[in-house]
């Protein structure tokens, strides 16, 4: 069973459990809750996240009961190993690098810098500011000409 059909059975029980129609759930469009109860799309986060909140359950709770139906698994065990992985996660001070996540802003995009990459900047510009060309410094330095080509490239500074 794929994902999706898991997600329709849950969500599609839910509702009826709850003697709720699709025609209550005015928040989403009635032709597209029928899709999701038939398994037919892939929903987005923010949709679970509003499915969840007119069914009244957490969307932990709902992703929960399609994997243990999908996995053919009784949801007290789901639950259990629920339990094991939320008490790792605090052990390994996951949420604690979250919030600190959370605190700093923003991600920057793309991948974070490896180390040593700074030095390998300024050998990169250092060795072109002596007119090696690129290929040559990719290759001293272990990078790709791409990479050699962005260390390569002017930073601009805005002007006050």
């Amino acid at each position: 069973m794929e994902a999706a059909e898991a997600l329709a059975v849950v969500v599609r029980a839910v509702r009826r459990r709850k003697g709720l129609s699709q025609e209550n759930l005015i928040s989403i469009d009635r032709s597209y809750w029928g899709q999701i109860e038939r398994g037919e799309v892939n929903i987005t986060i923010d949709v679970l996240i509003r499915l969840a909140v007119l069914l009244e359950l957490e969307p932990a709770s709902l992703i929960l009961m399609a994997t243990c139906l999908q996995a053919n698994e009784p949801f007290g065990d789901g639950l259990k190993r629920l339990n094991k992985q939320l008490n790792r996660i605090k052990k390994d001070s996951i949420d604690i690098e979250m919030a600190s996540l959370v605190r700093a802003g923003k991600l920057p995009p793309g991948r974070p810098p490896r180390s040593g990459a700074a030095q390998k900047a300024a050998e990169a510009n250092r060795l072109n500011s002596e007119g090696v060309p690129v290929a040559e410094i990719a290759e001293a330095l272990a990078l790709s000409k791409t990479t050699v080509r962005r260390y390569l490239k002017p930073t601009t500074l805005e002007q006050p």
